[in-house]
């Protein structure tokens, strides 16, 4: 990926909604890994909502990077979950309960600062894959949900990397979904280096 891609990953606006639209799992993988990686290294607290295909890779790139997994996660800085675990909590028959999906992000968010503010306000950084799921089966509902994420990251000063899965060459997201972020890595991706 180009340099300006990378530095948006690595060190992420605040509050600022990344979208990264892939093709390729194993940039995605890296896309992913340079967000955590970089967060972990600066202090901050990670939460990684993955789907059960992308766990495995990922924390396997961190461990290659040197970071204890599981010393990160029981320290609570860093936090998996599975997309599914995640949707269940707050889609009730297949319906998004806005409700529960701000009180369950903001429960996760909060108790992941917790553990890295230290008597100060810790940063979070939160991935996520629950809308490319979604966008399977409910474009409606995705937008929905990354219209309550803008709320999230307002309300929590989160930086968030969303991801979507593109199926094919003719795969696309739509422009109203892209607009509802603030950057988007596949304008500044290029040739991995």
């Amino acid at each position: 990926m180009n340099a300006k891609a990378a530095a948006i990953l690595a060190h992420p606006h605040p509050c600022g909604h990344i979208v990264y639209p892939y093709t390729d799992e194993s940039l995605v993988g890296q896309a992913v890994c340079l967000f955590a990686s970089a967060g972990l290294r600066d202090g901050d607290g990670v939460i990684l909502i993955m789907n059960n295909a992308h766990r495995e890779p990922i924390m396997l790139r961190l461990q290659i990077e040197g970071f204890n997994v599981e010393a990160y996660e029981h320290s609570g800085q860093l936090t998996c979950v599975t997309t599914d675990d995640l949707l269940g909590k707050f889609m009730v028959n297949g319906t998004l309960d806005e409700v529960l999906f701000r009180s369950t992000i903001g429960w996760l968010i909060d108790h992941t600062r917790e553990s890295v503010s230290n008597g100060r306000s810790g940063r979070v950084r939160v991935f996520g894959e629950m809308v490319s799921q979604l966008r399977t089966t409910d474009l409606t509902a995705t937008t929905r949900l990354e219209e309550l994420w803008n709320e999230v990251i307002d309300n929590h000063s989160v930086s968030l990397l969303c991801t979507y899965a593109l199926h094919n060459a003719n795969d696309h997201i739509p422009q109203s979904l892209i607009a509802l972020h603030s950057h988007n890595i596949e304008r500044e991706k290029s040739a991995v280096s």
